[in-house]
């Protein structure tokens, strides 16, 4: 049987061989069963962020939708949960599980008015996220509208065999999925056509990062406490998701050479994942072997820290009460400029990005507006540093070109209210 013949059976046929295969590789489940129990009478608009990053893209629209009534808020890591929760204290969390078969329980425990989808995956498995037609079908069994905003492409393959199989099967269905596609780009909206998108479902509408410009806080007592004592260096270097050991190298380096002239510079260092033990190990020994003292932020006692050479941010969520008190800011390749930016900060960064990032178009226009430094080595940071930290540097005129850039959060906003009140 031909892959062209396979793909043209009925949707129902190709999601009843399907689920065979799903139950040979992952079992039968409680919640494989019929018994889906509606023990919760309120209604939720639930809101699948895969990661900090993606929350960030759409924290104006998270907010919009807490404003209105309940939210759960969704991911599809474990480790994300804390900080969503302590983001939005008053939405419920919860994680998408591997296995859709759990999302009928999910619909159980907090029955969706309707689902929104923040950026990712906008095809089926293209993206570093997992989130399977499985859940999307289960949601429409329940005839709940999915809308999908902010949408970006990143091109990559499949995880793993089971996802290579689903979405050969079903890209197009999940694509189709969704009542509407918002999307950042005209090429985007190209690629989606050439997909098998529905053209009437299909809107650009821009990028919603600039629209989440809010310099509030939600700061538990403790980060206040730990931000105040920061917030009386003399000169602070805050360098935020940085990537690899390759990047600490460069941050660690410029940071030694700053200080010759400097020496009552401090740095806050936040690896993008602290969660792998290698990481954190490797930066261990760098700043050892370049003979630094160093705190963990997940050990100190705020009410009495003494901030040594570095700090490392080993926890989640906190990144942006970091960069608030900054005199000068390092965001690492591939990451979210906007947060040190909307605090009026002079920011630095290498040129190296990748164009399949979300993060890539932000960059660009920072970058061909001079709203950012590009550095191209540890020279070019060292400098970057001993020109801004002591100097009385004002963002407005950046601050102004940013706030030129919003508007598309109403617009998915308005879109989606209408598609509601239609139905």
């Amino acid at each position: 049987m031909s892959n062209k013949f396979i793909r043209l059976l009925p949707e129902p046929i190709r999601w009843y061989c399907y689920l065979i295969l799903h139950r040979l590789l992952n079992g039968s489940t409680p919640s494989d069963s019929a018994t889906e129990n509606q023990d919760n009478a309120d209604t939720y608009t639930w809101i699948f962020c895969s990661t900090i990053g993606e929350l960030n893209a759409c924290k104006s629209l998270v907010q919009h939708y807490c404003a209105l009534g309940k939210v759960l808020l969704l991911t599809d890591r474990a480790i994300y949960l804390e900080s969503f929760k302590e983001q939005f204290p008053i939405a419920e969390v919860a994680v998408v599980e591997v296995d859709f078969r759990v999302t009928a329980a999910l619909i159980g425990r907090y029955p969706p008015l309707l689902a929104i989808v923040c950026e990712i995956p906008l095809l089926l498995h293209d993206a570093p996220c997992r989130l399977s037609y499985g859940v999307l079908r289960t949601l429409r069994k329940h005839q709940v509208s999915v809308y999908m905003v902010n949408g970006w492409l990143y091109g990559y393959e499949a995880a793993c065999k089971q996802d290579s199989i689903e979405k050969f099967l079903f890209e197009r269905d999940y694509l189709n999925s969704f009542d509407l596609l918002s999307v950042q780009t005209q090429e985007i909206q190209q690629t989606l056509l050439a997909h098998g998108a529905n053209p009437d479902k299909l809107v650009v509408t821009g990028n919603m990062k600039y629209d989440n410009l809010d310099t509030t806080l939600v700061l538990t007592a403790h980060t206040e406490t730990l931000l105040e004592s920061l917030g009386g260096q003399s000169a602070l270097f805050v360098a935020g998701c940085v990537t690899d050991i390759w990047e600490y190298e460069l941050v660690i380096a410029a940071f030694v050479q700053a200080r010759n002239s400097m020496p009552e510079l401090k740095l806050v260092i936040a690896p993008r994942h602290p969660e792998k033990p290698e990481q954190l190990g490797a930066l261990e020994s760098l700043l050892q072997r370049m003979g630094l003292h160093y705190d963990y932020r997940s050990q100190v006692a705020e009410e009495s820290l003494q901030l040594r050479d570095v700090l490392i941010v080993d926890t989640f969520g906190e990144l942006k009460a970091f960069y608030s008190v900054a005199h000068a800011c390092y965001v690492g390749v591939n990451h979210n400029i906007l947060e040190p930016l909307s605090f009026g900060k002079p920011v630095s960064a290498l040129g190296n990005w990748e164009e399949t990032y979300p993060s890539y178009p932000v960059f660009k226009i920072a970058e061909s507006n001079g709203m950012i430094s590009v550095v191209a080595d540890e020279d070019g940071l060292a400098e970057f540093l001993r020109e801004f930290v002591t100097k009385n540097y004002s963002g407005d005129d950046v601050m102004a070109q940013l706030k030129a850039l919003s508007g598309a959060l109403s617009q998915n906003i308005d879109l989606i209210k209408r598609l509601e009140a239609a139905r």
